[in-house]
């Protein structure tokens, strides 16, 4: 391999020898960096692989027996990661599109003049730079291999065979064994049986490279401790994609996923607690909450009426009063203010036992956790013997108090997600095109309807506390809960999917509430199969269009690149008297190229219609054309809804038909497709408006009116020079905006071109 600095080796691969010549010889001419080996097949690049040193393969695509990308992905067998430059004169947004998902490192098409080798000397040079970097990135990234050992995250390696072959430092301090009391043992040396079935299938997918590369389970110590640890597997093939290693980072979630369980709990509780509507319900329901779910040492349970101003006991433990013979008495108003419980902020009040006036300091209270819960609020008193409150319960009272405060909001927030059902449900179980879904922020489906959820099989109450996984395929589940989480992360989405054969199209959007806070989603579902069948044929047309257009393209294009090159050459070195014709005769090929691909590729339809300055464009289009002595009067200030690109070419096809006819020295026929003459003074092009559209006329000898019903025909011309194809492509241009044109006599003389049924921008 060429290293940095050195000469670019390059092999170039097209079937057409003459211009690979040429190209070599141009490349090789932008500087001393380039070596180019030149092939003319892609199956003779291949044997030239395997002896030269390639920095960079430069191939067309259009080629017999093997194309361009048939050759890339042979390339990619042996070289993945060598440059690979797609040089074509078939060009096409489909063959980029394939040439880009094959791996290509860039693609060109090929153009006119010789000016096009220094364009991809150039990508080619970026290329190679690139590539050697990231030859060099990858030596740097195997010296990183250290990472394992150092990972602050435990890391046990297996083999094919799923036997443990490595384990580093900070897993065998999450598991209690060293790396050799547990090399040649297996997974289930680790995993306690509840467990089994889960890893099993997470082993299983990843022999066959299919998946499995997170799971949580239940995991045993060498000491026997149960531990809960976090798992994430990468799995290591061949070049046979066959699994060699597994390597499996893993960290102790036990306390999170204890932390998480109570949380879930607590939820629960709060719920409860707030469902709740006498106050002995309230203190029944806090009790069991103290005992069940918040794991502190809880000492009373307290329940503040704020109707009577008064805390009253709603229980204390045994064990309390064994340590302090009486629940501490609160008289109404001596402690805690009703603002501590309508604050709407759960809220930790630590070494309450400090604090004269509310507690006997020999109890030795610990911290109070206060809930508000609307009409009643409770107080839950951790208690111990003086000095065994330590700062793990401390730190425990303030995360139970943050969690129920995500409870709380979290009951806000399902009041919303009611609030939002009853506003949408008319529309949902009406909607009478296609279907829709409502989910929560926990993907299950709340309100489901619309007049295609029959055609599936399914019905509303299919949707009832379910989420995709448990009604569609794995594929599509997945995909939807991905889009669902964009959707309750704010984002909106469009995609498709198929389903039982049907084609459908999908979009996702936020709801929010009042505020603007996100509550939920809306999936609005469409079958569009006959659409996508529409656009199949749609797609069979242009591509036998398009391979009109590529032969032109190509057969054409290449040898007029070789003619062009060798022509650049002889003018270096010869007289230019004849070559000059040379060069004009290259110069209508060329018309007659880009015209007959205008024509095939840009079809009978437009692009997003624009608001466009008539004036504006036209002089610009003016600018563009040769207008050999002409002037352009403007008579128009409409701005006019249209595409730019597609206008410009009906204007600049216009002025040139009008310039070419009417110039000095044009007095029989000429220009693209009609017969006109010319005056002394040079032709004047008018441009003005209509009621509904606007016309484009000079001051020529006109057209007559027998050559008036076949100026639009395609390769219709009176000239040697034209290619015919001028006027067809105006005429095509209105017709794809649904405009009509028409060739008129200009009052005074000369040619009219009036285009209707345009659409004026307000």
């Amino acid at each position: 391999m060429s290293t940095t600095g050195e000469a670019i080796q390059v092999l170039h691969v097209d079937d057409d020898p003459d211009f690979a010549d040429i190209a070599a010889t141009f490349l090789e001419r932008e500087g001393d960096g380039f070596v180019v080996e030149t092939a003319t097949s892609a199956a003779a690049a291949l044997d030239r692989l395997a002896d030269l040193d390639v920095d960079c393969i430069v191939s067309d695509y259009d080629m017999p027996e093997m194309d361009g990308l048939e050759f890339l992905a042979a390339v990619r067998d042996d070289h993945p990661d060598l440059p690979f430059v797609l040089f074509t004169g078939k060009g096409s947004e489909e063959i980029a599109s394939q040439a880009i998902s094959a791996g290509v490192t860039d693609y060109i098409q090929k153009e006119v003049g010789t000016g096009q080798y220094a364009v991809l000397a150039n990508r080619i040079r970026n290329a190679v730079a690139q590539y050697r970097s990231q030859r060099e990135l990858e030596a740097s990234q195997q010296r990183l291999s250290l990472f394992v050992e150092q990972s602050p995250l435990g890391v046990l390696e297996y083999n094919s065979d799923f036997e443990i072959v490595g384990l580093n430092e900070a897993g065998e301090e999450i598991l209690g064994y060293s790396e050799a009391e547990l090399r040649g043992e297996t997974w289930t040396k680790l995993v306690t049986e509840t467990s089994y079935e889960n890893v099993d299938e997470v082993t299983s997918a990843l022999a066959e490279a299919e998946g499995g590369y997170h799971s949580i389970d239940e995991n045993v110590r060498k000491d026997g401790e149960r531990i809960v640890c976090e798992w994430h597997n990468r799995v290591v093939t061949d070049d046979c994609d066959d699994v060699v290693a597994v390597f499996s980072q893993f960290q102790d979630v036990t306390e999170r996923q204890e932390r998480r369980r109570r949380i879930e709990a607590l939820h629960e509780a709060t719920r409860e607690l707030m469902a709740a509507s006498s106050q002995e319900a309230v203190a029944d329901r806090a009790v069991e909450t103290a005992r069940n779910v918040l794991g502190l040492p809880i000492n009373s349970v307290y329940l503040y009426d704020g109707a009577a101003d008064a805390l009253v006991p709603a229980a204390t433990t045994e064990e309390a009063l064994d340590l302090i013979g009486e629940p501490p008495v609160y008289e109404p108003g001596e402690s805690l203010s009703w603002e501590a419980f309508t604050s709407g902020e759960v809220q930790v009040f630590e070494d309450v036992s400090a604090e004269p006036g509310r507690y006997n300091p020999e109890t030795a209270f610990g911290a109070e956790i206060i809930l508000p819960l609307g009409d009643y609020g409770v107080m839950y008193v951790a208690a111990t013997e003086p000095g065994a409150f330590d700062d793990a319960d401390v730190t425990l009272a303030r995360t139970l108090a943050a969690n129920a405060e995500q409870a709380l909001s979290r009951i806000e927030r399902e009041e919303t997600l009611r609030e939002s059902q009853r506003r949408y449900r008319t529309l949902v179980e009406n909607f009478p095109d296609g279907a829709v879904f409502l989910f929560d922020d926990d993907l299950q489906y709340v309100l489901a309807g619309g007049a295609e959820l029959s055609s599936v099989g399914l019905s509303a109450t299919d949707f009832e506390d379910v989420g995709p996984r448990d009604l569609f395929p794995a594929d599509i589940a997945e995909e939807t809960i991905h889009y669902y989480h964009e959707a309750l992360e704010g984002r909106s989405n469009t995609f498709e999917q198929e389903y039982q054969g049907e084609q459908y199209r999908i979009q996702t959007i936020p709801v929010r509430d009042d505020a603007g806070d996100i509550v939920s989603g809306i999936a609005v579902s469409q079958n569009i199969t006959e659409r996508k069948l529409r656009e199949r044929e749609l797609a069979r047309q242009n591509e036998r269009l398009e391979e009109f257009a590529s032969v032109v393209s190509h057969d054409l294009r290449n040898p007029l690149n070789v003619a062009e090159g060798h022509l650049d050459l002889l003018q270096q070195e010869c007289d230019r008297g004849r070559l000059d014709a040379v060069s004009r005769a290259h110069d209508r090929m060329n018309a007659l190229i880009d015209d007959l691909l205008t024509l095939a590729r840009e079809g009978e339809e437009v692009g997003d219609l624009e608001a466009v300055d008539l004036a504006a464009i036209t002089e610009r289009c003016w600018r563009n054309v040769d207008t050999d002595g002409a002037t352009i009067d403007l008579r128009t200030d409409r701005t006019i809804r249209a595409d730019p690109s597609r206008l410009q070419q009906l204007l600049e096809n216009l002025v040139r038909n009008s310039v070419e006819h009417g110039s000095t020295g044009n007095r029989t026929k000429s220009g693209d497709s009609v017969e006109h003459g010319t005056t002394d003074d040079g032709v004047t092009v008018t441009v003005g408006d209509l009621p509904d559209g606007f016309y484009v006329a000079d001051d020529g000898p006109g057209i007559p009116e027998a050559e008036r019903d076949r100026i639009f025909d395609a390769g219709y011309t009176t000239s040697q020079d034209g290619t015919g194809f001028g006027l067809r492509i105006v005429e095509q241009v209105a017709e794809a905006h649904a405009w009509d044109i028409e060739v008129l006599e200009r009052d005074g003389g000369g040619a009219r071109f009036e285009i209707t049924g345009v659409e004026f921008d307000a």
